[in-house]
């Protein structure tokens, strides 16, 4: 009886170290090491010189750029780190540059926060795994459990929106490999650049990977470079000769909830203007403008819209094939339900734009 109680407990004793064991996340002795994030693949950043790790408007657009646009350059959003890893479970610690994590229209998990994606091995698709809420400026930290599996998984980690990043580093065990990931399928593909205002940035998604441009990136498989600017995507010659700079597969233009207030003429010097600087760097690369979003069918065209597509028209009789416009009606659905606030676009309203631009893109990107 006492060797029976004395099994008994033994057996209890070693239940709950393989108990232990499975919680914390491997054999004793293990520990998470942490890697820079540079280290590893990071996408959607057109330019190698940046004033700050994460910033996205190279550092010679200082002064170039209205001073608007080059401070929400320091706003990561669009980017993210591509990676390859066997690991069951991810940490990820970032910093902030900004305190502030939230807006009133738009909550800290896509102002502040990161996403993880993982591909699935079987049919290829991304899907979501988790979120990393923020809670303060500095020392955030998320950790991710995904599920095991013996061969290498890729995983993309997409940053902020409306914040910038000072530090960023991802965690694995360190018995388990961590790896940049090339973008293998794609590595010879040209990305994508959209070039707009707050809608583009992300306003108001509620989590970075639900931005339109990032959607689009996933649907297209293709890296995505977001220079949405909130408030500030107005068509600046000095803006567009550095987005010039740029070698994409595409250019998308989505700036006219910007232009609202200018009258017709003037919105039609800012695209005359845009498609002759890009097209003078770029004669034959594909340009689509996007019309004017709007909840209310009715209203469609807006008066920015039809001014836009007439320059369009013009261009083309003069012989650009490469020119194409996104109708504004259709992109946030037709029940009104597809925006935050009437014009920035929730999860809802994200998903259906990129729905509408996915396809009509794949068609245009040679």
């Amino acid at each position: 009886m006492a060797n029976v109680c004395r099994m008994s407990i033994l057996g209890r004793v070693r239940c709950w170290v393989l108990f232990c064991v499975w919680v914390f996340g491997g054999v004793a002795g293990s520990e998470t090491v942490w890697h820079d994030a540079r280290t590893l693949t990071v996408e959607g950043q057109g330019w190698e010189k940046v004033d700050a790790p994460f910033q996205r408007l190279p550092s010679h657009a200082r002064g170039r750029v209205p001073d608007s646009v080059w401070g929400l350059s320091r706003s990561s959003a669009g980017l993210v780190v591509r990676f390859l890893t066997r690991a069951e479970r991810i940490d990820v610690r970032w910093d902030l540059t900004e305190a502030s994590l939230a807006m009133p229209h738009m909550p800290a998990t896509g102002v502040s926060g990161i996403d993880l994606y993982a591909r699935d091995p079987g049919n290829k698709a991304w899907r979501f795994v988790q979120n990393g809420r923020p809670t303060g400026q500095s020392n955030n930290l998320a950790s991710f459990r995904v599920a095991r599996d013996p061969i290498l998984r890729e995983f993309l980690l997409y940053l902020p929106l409306y914040n910038g990043v000072s530090r960023l580093e991802v965690g694995v065990d360190s018995a388990v490999e961590l790896m940049p990931a090339t973008f293998k399928r794609g590595t010879e593909r040209r990305p994508v650049v959209v070039y707009g205002t707050s809608i583009v940035q992300g306003g108001c998604a509620s989590r970075p990977g639900m931005a339109y441009p990032a959607i689009l990136g996933r649907m297209l498989d293709r890296s995505v470079i977001n220079l949405g600017f909130s408030g500030a995507g107005r068509m600046e010659s000095g803006v567009v000769e550095v987005v010039a700079e740029l070698d994409p597969a595409i250019f998308v233009i989505d700036c006219l909830w910007n232009l609202s207030g200018e009258k017709p003429e003037e919105i039609r010097r800012r695209v005359h203007e845009l498609i002759a600087i890009l097209r003078r760097h770029h004669p034959t690369t594909p340009i689509v403008l996007v019309g004017q979003s709007e909840i209310h069918p009715e209203r469609h065209p807006t008066a920015g819209t039809s001014t836009q597509e007439a320059v369009v028209r013009e261009w083309v009789r003069r012989g650009d094939r490469r020119l194409r416009v996104v109708p504004g009606i259709g992109l946030l659905g037709g029940d009104g339900e597809g925006t935050v606030d009437g014009v920035h676009p929730n999860d809802l309203g994200m998903q259906r734009q990129a729905e509408v631009m996915a396809p009509m893109l794949s068609r245009w990107i040679p």
